[in-house]
């Protein structure tokens, strides 16, 4: 009997073999080539459907559109239309020659950029986000109303800015307000009174705080109604307020104002909730000042709150409660 003889890597290659036949390796490699082709399918079908999905949020969210406009041919190519350039900008109430020169001075063909424009009646706002290539006169990006942003933007600012009891200013960026206001000026100098409700503590112990709230509203709704342009009426908190004006000529012209703009808010009896008329006192002191010194707001509401204070404990007559402010 013959015995066959071999080594350990032979014996090792012919059980790799046997597990293994060589007549399966071509099969297998087919499989790997049909899984191949499966994943390259499906990546292209999920563009494909990803894609399909784009088209069909763009065709069905009205605020966005995607655009071509070519300056050359006057001629705008929106989703699914052609139009010319006027014909594009007289539905959006948009002026052409704005638009053509903002995109210009604004936009490459380089990197994407945005330009805001906004339609002749003020009442709609756009944004056009794409690229623009000088040498064909061509912008190709989408446009996407943004009014609806901006009004919630400025109802977001008006409640910052504005008192919710009241609706007057409040104090959130003080400075920056009698900044400005002051700065609009005619005269160089400008007035500022500290005001507040004479026996306010004792309206809400007997009549309650939802009393409270009435008178604070109603006096609030008489500064706006006897304010012109050039009064800035001011809520700071609880019964304190601050009127602000401009075009102020002298002390004596201060303390008319005043007086008669005061006069005006105090003339009639607030009705309470619980049927009861109630007459409201307001007790103010006030500095003029120049329209520079408006930067220090802080040392001018103090200045005009201890003179306040001096005229409520009867030390200073009703007509002379405001003094030239001294820069400290």
């Amino acid at each position: 009997m013959a015995i066959e003889i071999i080594n350990f890597n032979q014996l090792i290659q012919r059980q790799s073999l046997d597990r293994f036949p060589t007549t399966l390796f071509p099969t297998n490699y087919f499989y790997i080539a049909f899984c191949i082709i499966v994943f390259l399918y499906t990546i292209q079908k999920r563009d494909k459907k990803s894609s399909s999905r784009f088209m069909e949020i763009l065709s069905s969210n009205q605020s966005i559109s995607i655009l071509e406009i070519n300056f050359n041919n006057r001629i705008v190519k929106t989703n699914n239309s052609s139009v010319s350039l006027e014909q594009f900008c007289q539905s959006y109430l948009i002026d052409s020659i704005t638009l053509q020169n903002n995109i210009i001075s604004s936009m490459n063909q380089f990197s994407p950029s945005d330009v805001q424009i906004k339609s002749k009646s003020c009442s709609s706002y756009y944004r056009l986000t794409g690229k623009y290539d000088a040498s064909t006169n061509v912008f190709q990006g989408i446009m996407i109303d943004n009014s609806q942003e901006k009004q919630q933007l400025k109802k977001l600012k008006n409640t910052l800015t504005h008192d919710a009891l009241t609706g007057l200013q409040n104090r959130y960026h003080l400075n920056n307000k009698i900044q400005k206001f002051c700065a609009k000026s005619s005269s160089e100098q400008c007035s500022i009174y500290f005001i507040d409700l004479n026996k306010f503590k004792q309206i809400n112990d007997t009549h309650g705080h939802d009393n409270g709230d009435v008178v604070l509203r109603s006096v609030a709704d008489r500064f706006q109604q006897f304010a012109d342009e050039s009064v800035l009426p001011v809520r700071l908190s609880g019964d304190e307020f601050l009127i602000v004006k401009r075009n102020v000529e002298s002390n004596t012209q201060a303390d008319q104002f005043i007086s008669s703009y005061l006069s005006s808010v105090q003339c009639d009896t607030v009705q309470l909730n619980n049927s009861t008329s109630i007459i409201v006192t307001l007790s103010f002191g006030g500095v003029v000042f120049n329209k520079s010194q408006s930067t220090q707001t802080d040392k001018l509401i103090k200045c005009a709150d201890e003179r306040m204070y001096q005229m409520k404990k009867n030390l200073l007559p009703n007509g002379n409660a405001t003094v030239t402010f001294t820069d400290i």
